[in-house]
């Protein structure tokens, strides 16, 4: 477990940054609500009338009045963006900062098959993901306790499960594709997510192109749908699981038959 020791050490200050940040933002945006509750009521249907903008954000079905609309409105926005953007930028250079490193010829000098260094390689980044997920819903948790509002626990979970599967699926992609030199960047991940990010976008804000949400995995993190209909879209997250693990395949096929550049 040499490679999995030495990859959490080496993403450490990263990961340290970016869970705090997004840790921080959701309790400072869960903080405002007590002060923003009451004015949020007058103000919704403002909101849910400014047509594509309303329906692009959700805002359309839920009020910004309750926690839950409030929740999955502001801080399901920083989550889901926020998570999507870490994962794609530990996983897009987890596998080619060897090559750019100039250390793939150590690496690769030790008893070590390519097989055994990207499967402690997709643990680790694996294990920064759940652990990044579990102080994130921890905070969330204790941040509504702190505001003395009831946890609406269910809702939550769902959601959070919607955030950390939308997260293992990019981590997975972008690592996968970092077996490429050409996609091993932190740019070509983030572009890959805010590409994603867009489409969902797209189609939110009507019907016509609703069809573009089975090309974006941020479609089954849709705060309104999840907290309306309690409960998560399995079909969408079933294709992007297959998608996902498609794409691991490939990422563990690449790099077992490519040279490596020391």
């Amino acid at each position: 477990m040499n490679v999995y020791k030495r990859e959490l050490k080496s993403g450490i200050k990263s990961f340290l940054i970016w869970t705090i940040s997004i840790a921080a933002f959701i309790a400072i945006c869960i903080g405002m609500f007590p002060e923003m509750k009451g004015k949020m009521d007058s103000v919704s249907d403002i909101f849910a009338s400014m047509g594509a903008f309303s329906s692009a954000f959700g805002m359309d079905r839920l009020g910004l009045g309750t926690l839950l609309g409030f929740y999955s409105v502001e801080c399901g926005t920083i989550m889901a963006l926020g998570a999507a953007l870490f994962a794609s930028m530990v996983g897009s250079v987890m596998v080619g900062k060897e090559e750019k490193g100039r250390t793939a010829e150590f690496l690769f000098s030790l008893p070590i098959k390519r097989e055994k260094v990207m499967g402690e390689k997709y643990l680790a980044l694996m294990t920064e993901m759940i652990v990044f997920h579990i102080i994130s819903f921890v905070v969330s948790l204790l941040s509504i306790l702190a505001i003395r509002e009831d946890i609406p626990m269910k809702e939550l979970v769902l959601l959070h499960s919607s955030y950390f599967i939308l997260t293992l699926c990019l981590a997975t992609i972008c690592f996968s594709l970092s077996t490429i030199p050409s996609c091993s960047s932190i740019g070509m991940g983030m572009g890959l997510v805010l590409f994603f990010y867009f489409f969902n976008l797209m189609a939110n804000i009507t019907e016509k192109i609703d069809w573009l949400k089975f090309f974006t995995p941020f479609s089954f993190t849709d705060g309104a749908t999840i907290v309306l209909e309690k409960k998560l879209d399995w079909t969408l997250i079933s294709v992007w699981i297959v998608i996902s693990l498609l794409c691991l395949m490939y990422g563990f096929w690449n790099y077992k038959k490519r040279d490596m550049k020391s």
